[in-house]
Parts: C-alpha cells; sequence; structure tokens
C-alpha cells in the first residue's frame, strides 16, 4: 500500500508550512482508517473499509489506488476466508492494471495466487507466482508453491520452494519454513517429526498474529498427530483449530476441523474435547 502523508501535522504550533493535501482527501481518510482497522486485528471492519475505498478509487479512476487497495482488499477477504471473493477482487484489478499498462504491485498477484490456491486452482495460482521473483513478495510466492508441491505430493518441488525461502528469524517467515518443513516430513512419512515443526510454524503464526495461518498448522499438528496414534492430542488440535477459525470468521474451515475434533474425540474416548467441540459447532450453526 503506498503511503498517505497524514494531513494535519500540528503545523500551526510549529510555524512551518502545511503539507500538501493529498489529491482526494476522502480517500486519504478512507484508506487510513482501513489500515487502522487492519492493524487493530478487524478484518471484517478492515474489509469493509478497504471496500468503501476502493469504491472511490475507481470513482477516481486512479490506478495506483485501484491496484494497492484491491491487494489490501483481497488480503481482508483471505484472511475472513473468503477465497472467492479475494479471487475476483484481485483478477479485477490486475486485469485493470494490465489493460491500462500500469505498474503491478506484487502483492495483487501474490493475494489471487494464494486464493486460488484455497479454492483448489492450483495451475492458476502457479502461473502467477512464477513471475514474482523479487523482493518479500517472492518469498511469499515460493511459500505458495511449497504448498502446491504439497498437495500434489512432489516432494522434489516442494524441497525446491523450501530451498528458495530465505534463511531470517522473522516470525512468519519462519513459519513459512517450518510448515513446508512439516509437509515434507507428513510426505515422507516421518509424522513426529511433522507434528513438531508445524507446532512450531503455529507458534510463530501466534506471535506473527497470523491466527488463520495458526489454524491451518494446528490442524496440519493434528493430522499428524493422528497418524502417530495420538488421537486424543489429535482431537484436541483439531478443536483449537476449528474454534480459531470460527472465531476468525472462516466457518467452511472451522466446520471441517470441528468436525475432525468431534470424530476423533469419539474415537479417543476424550469427553471434555467432545464437549467442547460440539458446543463450539452449536455457537457456529447459530450465527
Amino acid at each position: 500500500m503506498r503511503r498517505i502523508a497524514p494531513i494535519a501535522l500540528l503545523c500551526a504550533a510549529c510555524g512551518g508550512t502545511p503539507p500538501p493535501e493529498p489529491p482526494d482527501p476522502t480517500l486519504a481518510r478512507q484508506t487510513r482508517t482501513a489500515m487502522l482497522a487492519w492493524q487493530q486485528d478487524r478484518p471484517a471492519q478492515a474489509a469493509e473499509l478497504f471496500r468503501e475505498a476502493l469504491r472511490r478509487a475507481y470513482a477516481r479512476d486512479d490506478l495506483e489506488a485501484i491496484a494497492d487497495l484491491a491487494a489490501s482488499l483481497a488480503a481482508a477477504e483471505l484472511r475472513l476466508g473468503n477465497a472467492e471473493a479475494a479471487r475476483d477482487t484481485a483478477a479485477a484489478a490486475r486485469a485493470e492494471v494490465n489493460r491500462r499498462g500500469g505498474t503491478m504491485p506484487a502483492e495483487l498477484p501474490l493475494a489471487e495466487a494464494a486464493a486460488r490456491w484455497r479454492l483448489g486452482d492450483a495451475a492458476g495460482a502457479r502461473a502467477l507466482t512464477a513471475a514474482i521473483t523479487a523482493g518479500e513478495a517472492a518469498a511469499r510466492a515460493r511459500f505458495i508453491e511449497g504448498l502446491i508441491a504439497a498437495d500434489a505430493g512432489d516432494g522434489v518441488a516442494l524441497a525446491a520452494a523450501r530451498s528458495a525461502l530465505p534463511s531470517t528469524e522473522v516470525p512468519d517467515l519462519l513459519a513459512d519454513r517450518l510448515e513446508l518443513d512439516g509437509r515434507a516430513a507428513l510426505l515422507a512419512g516421518a509424522a513426529a517429526a511433522a507434528r513438531s515443526a508445524l507446532l512450531r510454524a503455529a507458534g510463530h503464526r501466534q506471535e506473527a498474529r497470523d491466527y488463520p495461518g495458526m489454524a491451518r498448522a494446528l490442524a496440519l499438528a493434528g493430522g499428524a498427530a493422528a497418524r502417530e496414534g495420538r488421537i486424543a492430542e489429535a482431537a484436541d488440535l483439531a478443536l483449537r483449530a476449528g474454534r480459531s477459525a470460527a472465531v476468525n470468521g472462516d466457518a467452511r474451515a472451522a466446520r471441517e476441523w470441528l468436525d475432525q475434533a468431534v470424530r476423533l474425540a469419539r474415537q479417543a474416548g476424550s469427553a471434555d474435547v467432545l464437549a467442547a467441540a460440539e458446543a463450539e459447532q452449536r455457537r457456529l450453526a447459530a450465527r
């Protein structure tokens, strides 16, 4: 998202020249408000505010703002589990930028690629990530390619994607590496190693406040625990993943993981996990 200078900097008090007004103060205000909601972990409000700002950008015919705001809106929609809306938002803006010969922010095809992966369109996602080769967006593109490879059971492509990730202690990028490590271990049949890596990934996702990613890692760790025969632990991990997804507004993922929690809890005879999972299911159904 491009930086928009604050409109007021107490210039009267300091006696300096007031900063110039942005080209559209309403658009600038809408964008700032949306970003604030996003930074405060209010994705539903952020999505609505980004949507309003994007409508303003289209009304203004501001191509740069359209591209930036569409990428932000798509990210918010992904956070809410609405992959179809994220794909459509990003694809429409990407087509606009291409048609008009504008500068494409890497975050726009990246958001569309993430949405397409979630929707099962591996080929569409891969076509988009292949063109992202620089900056932090490139690292996230390689992560998506690793997810695609893991889904396809392609250990060679998964290893290539993993090796392309930067060596860093930044929590979300470190979590990407650990998640691919966990998925590679699952492909290799090393369930214990997979569970360990995925639980560490979940911890770093939590640190980065990437709660959807945290829930996904917990669910994968639960699958690894089930392969080890640790059924009670698997049920608990599925419950935690489903509950987090439900709170974050991703009803589809929440239903899937809570259903797993109920099934596994019954298998393990874990009455407390079963009761908690069924209570979460009732809350979800009541929404």
